[in-house]
């Protein structure tokens, strides 16, 4: 790693950090016996943030039936205790890196489309194999490459540059940053997820999302790696990261079949058919997430 970026995002003291609340909810959700009462509780300490959580619960994305969801126990009833906390860290990860102006909202618009679509298709993949992650795989489709934000905030023109190398060259982008930078997004996201405390697993698909066999959560990183192609596949890219793949032929591919998941019946052909829409699933969550409003109060 090239010492002088990686020593200045490490000291940078205004560096971006989760809300309490929000690593409050993901620690308790790691809790065999949570309860409804505790996330909730536990998210009405943030009123700003259970005022978003609340309105993201109503949105058309997520909403269930005709009444309105007027508290956080009756959202966590009605859309599931997993999704609360996806849309607890979605709002949260949105509030501390927001887009930026002109041509630099534009960039950071793919990347959030790019996070979403992965969390989107690692959905669609779990659900077909079964995985049963239980929705991390939509945080960790949401987080995995949460580095290229901090390398773009601290480092934009020497990101900028290997982002245009990536598409000159056509080479993956962490190739090109190692190339410009001398580090990757996969180093940065790791110190990230560690110095946020966040879950190993978040930290381990940031480092090995692209070199899954290397993972101890060897599951649900090769299933963020398998989401992260296939989102690249619909052109919700970020980079020069489109070249041509198999998908039987990825890593993650053959570790998910060594480990008993049924990828051998997955009509890939099908499959492709059925994320066709990934498109408007994307622009419907990022529609809800743009409705939220930090400055309502929550009323339970």
């Amino acid at each position: 790693m090239n010492d002088s970026v990686f020593d200045t995002i490490r000291d940078i003291d205004d560096l971006p950090t989760l809300p309490s609340v929000a690593m409050e909810v993901m620690s308790l959700s790691r809790k065999p016996d949570v309860s409804i009462k505790s996330i909730s509780e536990c998210i009405y300490q943030d009123p700003s943030l259970a005022a978003m959580v609340l309105k993201m619960a109503n949105s058309a994305f997520y909403r269930r039936g005709s009444g309105a969801i007027d508290t956080l126990h009756r959202a966590i009833l009605m859309i599931g205790l997993n999704e609360i906390i996806n849309i607890t860290t979605s709002v949260s990860i949105l509030s501390i890196f927001p887009p930026g102006d002109g041509q630099d909202e534009s960039v950071r618009r793919m990347f959030w489309n790019h996070c979403i679509a992965t969390g989107l298709i690692a959905r669609h993949i779990d659900k077909k194999l079964a995985m049963k992650s239980m929705g991390r795989e939509f945080v960790g489709g949401l987080l995995h490459d949460i580095g290229k934000i901090v390398l773009d905030q601290y480092f934009h023109d020497e990101f900028e540059e290997a982002r245009a190398f990536s598409i000159d060259v056509d080479c993956p982008m962490h190739e090109a940053e190692q190339e410009v930078l001398g580090t990757t997004h996969m180093e940065i996201g790791h110190f990230l997820a560690e110095k946020w405390n966040l879950p190993g697993y978040l930290a381990d698909i940031n480092l090995h999302h692209h070199h899954p066999s290397a993972a101890q959560f060897k599951d649900i990183t090769s299933l963020i790696s398998i989401a992260d192609l296939l989102a690249k596949a619909r052109e919700f890219s970020f980079g020069g990261d489109r070249m041509s793949f198999v998908l039987a032929d990825q890593e993650a591919w053959h570790i998910l079949k060594q480990m008993g998941y049924p990828v051998h019946f997955l009509d890939l052909e099908r499959f492709t058919f059925e994320i066709e829409s990934i498109g408007d699933e994307v622009k419907s969550y990022i529609g809800a997430l743009s409705e939220t409003d930090a400055r309502e109060s929550a009323n339970e």
